[in-house]
Parts: C-alpha cells; structure tokens; sequence
C-alpha cells in the first residue's frame, strides 16, 4: 500500500543543534563525563541496548546524578585508548549519531581486555538540554 501524503518535517532548533556540535566536540575529544555534566538535564536518562551481564548498570538509569556517578564508575575502571564522533544527524528535538571507542575493560568479564565498540546514540532534547540518550549496538561484528 502506498501513500501520497507528505511525511511531515520537524525543525530542528538552534539550541538542539548548538547541544549536539558541543556534545560531538567533547565527546571526539574522549571528554563523555565533562559533557554530561555540561549538557544534561536534571531529568535525564539512558536506555541502553541491553542489559549488560554481570554489569551493575541497569538498562535504563534516570537522574542526572546516577548517570554522573555512573560515568565517573565507568572513569575510574576502564581506560579509554581513543574515541571518535561521527556528524549528528537532526530531526526536530532529536539528533543520531555514530560514537566508537577504543578502550580496555577494567572490570567484569571482558576485565583485561581491549576492544572497539561502536554504536548509534540517538539524543531527544530539551530547553538545550539532553533529556534522553538510547544507544543501539551489537555485541560482536560479523
């Protein structure tokens, strides 16, 4: 079945656009704990893939101050090599794009070892701030 009508657009404001080059900026630079406290709001939330074995994050964590306390866990125990941002792509209050990093786990049971994760963020955003993150990946390449 198809259709003629027109799939409507939603514009994209300066400040979820200002929010996303910002966000790509410090996380390109491997700086992700600086720009959540930058750029999040109080309300904020992650909703990952998944849910990690053995890991003690939650797919989904609410709260600016859990998810800080989360990054500053995530810091702490694993080390990061390198980490890339790829051009946001915008619509409306949401923008996707393509983050990967470069980094030894520290913990866990990929403790030890290095490993390359990609995946895609999609960032809904409000007032100039990230409101929600949900970050889509896949555990092994083929």
């Amino acid at each position: 079945m198809t259709t003629d009508a027109a799939v409507p657009f939603h514009a994209t404001s300066p400040a979820t656009i200002a929010c996303a080059n910002r966000l790509m900026e410090l996380c390109g630079a491997g700086k992700y704990h600086e720009a959540m406290v930058e750029l999040y709001a109080e309300d904020a939330r992650h909703v990952e893939a998944m849910e990690m074995p053995g890991s003690p994050y939650k797919r989904v964590m609410e709260g600016k101050e859990t998810l800080l306390k989360m990054s500053e866990q995530f810091g702490k125990v694993n080390t990061i090599h390198g980490a890339t941002c790829g051009k946001p792509l915008f619509n409306g209050d949401q923008f996707i794009c393509e983050m990967s990093l470069d980094m030894t786990c520290g913990d866990g049971p990929m403790a030890g070892q290095r490993m390359n994760m990609t995946e895609f963020c999609l960032y809904t955003v409000r007032d100039g701030r990230i409101i929600e993150a949900r970050f889509f990946y896949g555990l092994c390449d083929k």
